[in-house]
């Protein structure tokens, strides 16, 4: 007699469908992943018009770094050596009808000058922003599968970060 198959369908095709559907396939699943777009990749899809690309989904890849902790877990579900990583200064522009323009730059830096140009009425908060993210910038991105003696390191490194983070995540707008 022979064994019954595990099957599993998957509703969405966008990076979590996809992961989802890789780590089953890897437990012995038979995967089907159901998207309703013509190619898979969700919200992290661009497409082309008239010459240009519209890119639209993924600015950044947290862990992306062929260094980082969560680099390995990235190139169990995609070919990270494959893709190209552009790094703009540029993030974001918000751009008015009358063509007035708010950057959004990736260096903090530039981001506070741009900003303190545009509300300089708003400076302190402003610095107070610019501080935050210099302080998180170095921020541990450990690998959720570690080891206890690494996890329990990695959270030793997080408690300098914790009223930092507890001030900017309890903000509200």
């Amino acid at each position: 007699m022979k064994p019954a198959s595990r099957k599993i369908v998957i509703i969405g095709g966008g990076v979590a469908g996809l992961c989802a559907g890789v780590y089953a396939q890897a437990s012995g699943y038979q995967v089907e992943v159901l998207e309703q777009g013509s190619v898979p990749g969700g919200l992290a899809t661009s497409w082309k018009r008239a010459g240009y690309t519209f890119e639209t989904c993924l600015h950044w890849l947290v862990g992306s770094s062929p260094d980082g902790a969560l680099g390995a877990q990235w190139r169990e579900v995609c070919d990270l050596d494959k893709l190209t990583f552009v790094h703009p200064q540029e993030f974001q522009r918000l751009e008015t009808e009358d063509g007035r323009a708010l950057r959004i730059y990736s260096h903090v830096d530039q981001l506070e000058a741009e900003f303190l140009r545009e509300s300089p009425r708003d400076a302190e908060e402003i610095r107070a922003f610019a501080s935050a993210i210099r302080g998180l910038a170095d921020f541990p991105m450990e690998a959720l599968n570690e080891a206890w003696p690494r996890k329990g390191l990695a959270l030793l490194r997080l408690i300098p970060k914790l009223p930092l983070l507890q001030h900017w995540a309890s903000m509200r707008s």
